[in-house]
C-alpha cells in the first residue's frame, strides 16, 4: 500500500509541474518580447550616441587638419600681420575665422586660428615679444641616454657685453613626453653655484620644466660649458623627437631680459563641429607650430639648390638677343630627399615709358622756397649750377620746400593709376659730414597743410659724407594728388657740412611687367587652373601683383634709364604634381618680356628648391627676395635694416664645421652685372668670396658655374671654417660694388646649424 501511495503522489506531482510550465510560457510570452524590444532599443541608442560623438570628433578634426594646411601653405587669406616676424603684441590680437564649405558627417564646422606668443602663460614680456638678440637660445633633441631621450639647451652669449646673471632656464615638452626627475646636468653637483632642481607644471597640454635659481643666482660663466656657449641637458621619456619642444632663459638685467627659441611660430586652432540635427557641438583645440622662411631662419634637416638660366644673350656689355625659353637641370639632390618648397623667379629690363612731370636743373631757386642756408652753387664745368645746403642755424634755415610759381603745388592726379610715380635727383656731400648727419625728404598731398614728417624727421635719404650719387624714391599713393609738394631737410650742425643737389625730377612710369611665363618640368608644361589647382598642358603661370617689383635704373650721371622688374611664384605644387619627389629634374622657363640693345638689358629666371630628408644634415636657411637696385659705390642693404649689407643671426654653428667641406653656402640671383666693370664683391665676416666663373673682385660678371650661356649671375659661394666657427650664431654679409650697378633679385643663405624645426604641438577635445 505504501508503495502505491508513493506512486500516486509522483503522478500528481508531474501534473502540477506541467501546469507550472504552461503558466511560465504564458508569462514569458507576455514579458520577453517587450523586454527584448527594450534591450534592442538600449543597444541602438548607445550605438547612435557613440557614433554621433565619434562623427562629431572626426568632423572637428577635419577642421584642425584644414587649418594646419592653411598655415603651412601661407594662405593669402590669413591676416597680413602674420606674415614675417612678430615684433609686437598687435600681431597676436588678430584672429581668422571661417567655415568649411560643406558639412562633414552631418556637422557644420567652424574654425578659428589665432597666433600665440611662445611664452604666453609662462613669462611676462616687459621688453616686448621679440627675443633679445644678445642671447641665442636653441633647444634640440641630441640623442638618447639610459634608454631615454636626451634634450639639450644651448645658451650663447658674448661675455664682452657684460656680466649676465640668470634667474630661470626653462623648457617646454609637448603632450606625451615627460621629464625624467634628476636627469639634468644642473643637478649633477649639489655644491655647484648653478645646482637647481626644476619644477614641472602642466602647460598647453604638455609640461613646462623650469629651473628657478633664486638668490644668489648663477652667472652665465658659472654654468656648464665653455667660452661663450653653455649647455644644459636633461632626459625625457619616451624616446623620440619632440620637434615642437622649445627652451628659454630669463635674465636679471633690464636691458637683457628674455630670450627663447626663435625658429617656431605658434598658433591656437579651435574647431567647432555642430550637429545639424541635434545642435550639439564638439570642440577640438589644437596648438600648431610653423616655420617662417621669408626673412627668417628655416631650420630643416635638408638644404637648398638654386638653378636657372639667362634668356638674353650677346655682349659683353650689350645683350641683343632675347630667347624664347631656356632650361636648367639639377641632379645632385640626395636620394631620399623630399621637396619642401619651390620658388620661381624671373626678371628683366624694359625701356618703359617714363613721363617727365616736373624737372628742375637746379640752376636757380625759382621753384623752391629756400631757407637761408640753401643757395645756388656754380660748379664744374662752367655753367653747371646745383643747389647747396649748409649746416648750422635753425631747422627752417636748412629746409628747401617746393613752391611752383602761380600754382604752388604740382598736379599729379592724372598719374594716380600709373605703376610708379617717383622723385629723383643727383647728390653729393662734403667730407666734413659725419655719420649721424644727413638729408631727409617729406611729401605733402594737400599743398603743404600737412607733411609726411609731422611725427618724424621724414624719409632718410642718406647719412654721412658718402651718399649714392643718385637717389630715387617712389611717391606713396596718398600724395599723388592735385596738390603735391615735397621738401628737403638738411640735418647738419656746421657750415662746413654741405649737401649738393642737382637735376631734380618727378616722373611717372606706366608699363606692365611680364607677370606670366611658361613653366615646364622634364619637357611637360604645367600651370595652375582656374581654381588654383596644378594642371598640365598649355597655360602660363602668373605672379600676383604683390610679387611684381619695379626698379628705376640710372646712368652714371643720375639720369633714369628704363626700369627692371622681378616676379616670384610659389611652384611647389607644380613640382610635386609633376612627380618630382626629390627635386632632381630639368626645368624650362620661357616667354619672358625684356628689351634688348641697351647696356642695362637682361632677362633671366631662377628656381630655388628647398628639400629635406632624414639622413641630411640640418641647415638654417634664410631667404631675402626684396628686389633691390644697387647703384655704384655702395654696399646694398639687402635685409632692409637701414645698415649696409646684412647681419644674419639665429643659426648655431655646430662643432663639426671645422671638418665639413663648408660651414655655409649662399646663392645670389643678380641681373645686369657686367664683366667690363670690376669692383663688385661679396663677403662673409670680411672674407671675400669667389667661384670658378666669378673672381672675388668681379663677382657680378654675368657668368656663373653651371650655366649653359653667359648673361646672368646665379652664383653660389662656399664659406668654410674659420670664416664660420663652432658656436657662431651670426654672420655679417656685405655686397659692396664699385663702378658696376646691378639688381639683386634674391639672396639665399644656408648655415650648418643645431637649430631644429617644429610641427604640431598638442591636442585637446572638448564636448
Amino acid at each position: 500500500m505504501r508503495k502505491k501511495t508513493l506512486n500516486k503522489f509522483k503522478a500528481d506531482e508531474k501534473g502540477q509541474a506541467l501546469i507550472i510550465v504552461v503558466l511560465l510560457m504564458l508569462v514569458s510570452a507576455l514579458v520577453i518580447a517587450p523586454m527584448l524590444s527594450h534591450v534592442s532599443t538600449g543597444l541602438r541608442t548607445g550605438r547612435e550616441v557613440f557614433e554621433e560623438k565619434m562623427y562629431g570628433q572626426y568632423a572637428a578634426d577635419s577642421g584642425v587638419e584644414d587649418a594646419l594646411h592653411r598655415i603651412q601653405v601661407d594662405n593669402p587669406l590669413l591676416p597680413e600681420e602674420w606674415d614675417g616676424p612678430w615684433i609686437d603684441s598687435d600681431a597676436y590680437d588678430a584672429t581668422y575665422t571661417y567655415s568649411l564649405t560643406d558639412p562633414v558627417n552631418g556637422n557644420n564646422v567652424l574654425v578659428t586660428i589665432q597666433p600665440q606668443w611662445v611664452l604666453d602663460g609662462l613669462e611676462t614680456p616687459p621688453t616686448g615679444m621679440t627675443p633679445h638678440a644678445d642671447i641665442v637660445v636653441v633647444g634640440d633633441t641630441v640623442g638618447e641616454e639610459d634608454g631615454n631621450g636626451l634634450y639639450q639647451i644651448s645658451i650663447n652669449y658674448d661675455q664682452s657685453l657684460g656680466v649676465l646673471t640668470l634667474e630661470r632656464i626653462g623648457a617646454w615638452l609637448p603632450g606625451g613626453y615627460t621629464y625624467v626627475p634628476g636627469s639634468s646636468n644642473l643637478e649633477d653637483n649639489p655644491g655647484a653655484d648653478y645646482y637647481c632642481v626644476p619644477t614641472v607644471t602642466p602647460h598647453r597640454s604638455g609640461s613646462a620644466v623650469m629651473w628657478d635659481f633664486g638668490s644668489p643666482s648663477p652667472k652665465f660663466e658659472d654654468l656648464p660649458g665653455e667660452g661663450d656657449k653653455r649647455i644644459i641637458t636633461f632626459q625625457f621619456t619616451p624616446q623620440g623627437r619632440p620637434s615642437s619642444a622649445f627652451s628659454w632663459v630669463k635674465a636679471k638685467r633690464t636691458d637683457i631680459y628674455l630670450s627663447w627659441d626663435v625658429d617656431l611660430k605658434y598658433y591656437q586652432i579651435t574647431s567647432d563641429a555642430t550637429d545639424v540635427d541635434t545642435g550639439k557641438t564638439i570642440t577640438i583645440e589644437a596648438y600648431a607650430a610653423e616655420n617662417e622662411l621669408r626673412e627668417l631662419g628655416l631650420a630643416v634637416a635638408g638644404d637648398y639648390r638654386a638653378i636657372g638660366a639667362t634668356l638674353m644673350t650677346g655682349g659683353p656689355l650689350i645683350r641683343d638677343t632675347l630667347l624664347d625659353e631656356s632650361d636648367a637641370t639639377v641632379g645632385d639632390i640626395p636620394a631620399g630627399a623630399h621637396v619642401e618648397a619651390a620658388y620661381l623667379y624671373w626678371s628683366a629690363w624694359l625701356v618703359g615709358n617714363p613721363i617727365q612731370v616736373f624737372s628742375d636743373s637746379c640752376s636757380d631757386l625759382t621753384n623752391w622756397s629756400a631757407g637761408s642756408h640753401w643757395d645756388e652753387l656754380a660748379g664744374t664745368p662752367p655753367g653747371n649750377v646745383r643747389f647747396m645746403g649748409e649746416g648750422g642755424a635753425t631747422p627752417g634755415a636748412r629746409t628747401l620746400t617746393m613752391v611752383i610759381p602761380d600754382t604752388v603745388s604740382l598736379d599729379l592726379s592724372a598719374y594716380a593709376d600709373y605703376n610708379l610715380v617717383r622723385v629723383a635727383w643727383q647728390q653729393d656731400a662734403s667730407d666734413y659730414v659725419d655719420e649721424h648727419e644727413g638729408l631727409y625728404l617729406a611729401f605733402s598731398g594737400d599743398g603743404g597743410s600737412s607733411w609726411s614728417d609731422d611725427d618724424s624727421d621724414g624719409i632718410e635719404v642718406f647719412l654721412g659724407n658718402n651718399p649714392d650719387s643718385s637717389y630715387s624714391c617712389a611717391i606713396p599713393s596718398e600724395y599723388i594728388t592735385d596738390s603735391f609738394r615735397m621738401r628737403l631737410f638738411w640735418d647738419a650742425g656746421s657750415l662746413n657740412e654741405k649737401v649738393y643737389i642737382d637735376n631734380i625730377k618727378v616722373e611717372a612710369i606706366e608699363t606692365v611687367c611680364d607677370d606670366s611665363v611658361i613653366f615646364e618640368v622634364n619637357g611637360t608644361q604645367y600651370h595652375f587652373d582656374g581654381d588654383g589647382d596644378p594642371a598640365s598642358g598649355s597655360g602660363e603661370i602668373t605672379a600676383s601683383a604683390i610679387d611684381s617689383h619695379y626698379l628705376a635704373n640710372f646712368t652714371g650721371s643720375g639720369v633714369p634709364n628704363g626700369f627692371s622688374y622681378a616676379c616670384k611664384k610659389d611652384v611647389t605644387a607644380l613640382v610635386k604634381f609633376a612627380g618630382i619627389t626629390s627635386g632632381n629634374g630639368t626645368y624650362t622657363v620661357g616667354e619672358v618680356d625684356g628689351d634688348t640693345g641697351n647696356e642695362w638689358s637682361y632677362a633671366a629666371w631662377s628656381l630655388i628648391l628647398i628639400y629635406s630628408g632624414p639622413d641630411i644634415d640640418r641647415h638654417q636657411l634664410y631667404l631675402y627676395d626684396d628686389f633691390i637696385y644697387s647703384g655704384m659705390n655702395c654696399n646694398v642693404d639687402f635685409d632692409g635694416d637701414g645698415s649696409p649689407g646684412g647681419i644674419i643671426s639665429g643659426f648655431l654653428a655646430p662643432e663639426d664645421v671645422m671638418d665639413e667641406d663648408h660651414a655655409a653656402r649662399l646663392t645670389c640671383f643678380v641681373g645686369e652685372g657686367d664683366d667690363a666693370y670690376t669692383g663688385d664683391r661679396i663677403s662673409v665676416n670680411g672674407d671675400f668670396l669667389s667661384n670658378a666663373a666669378s673672381p672675388s673682385t668681379n663677382v657680378w660678371n654675368s657668368a656663373s658655374p653651371g650655366l649653359a650661356e653667359d648673361g646672368i649671375d646665379i652664383d653660389t659661394f662656399i664659406v668654410t671654417y674659420p670664416t664660420i666657427n663652432p658656436g657662431d650664431a651670426s654672420a655679417q654679409v656685405d655686397l659692396p660694388t664699385g663702378t658696376d650697378s646691378w639688381n639683386l633679385v634674391y639672396i639665399i643663405l644656408s648655415f650648418s646649424s643645431e637649430v631644429t624645426s617644429g610641427g604640431t604641438i598638442s591636442y585637446l577635445i572638448r564636448g
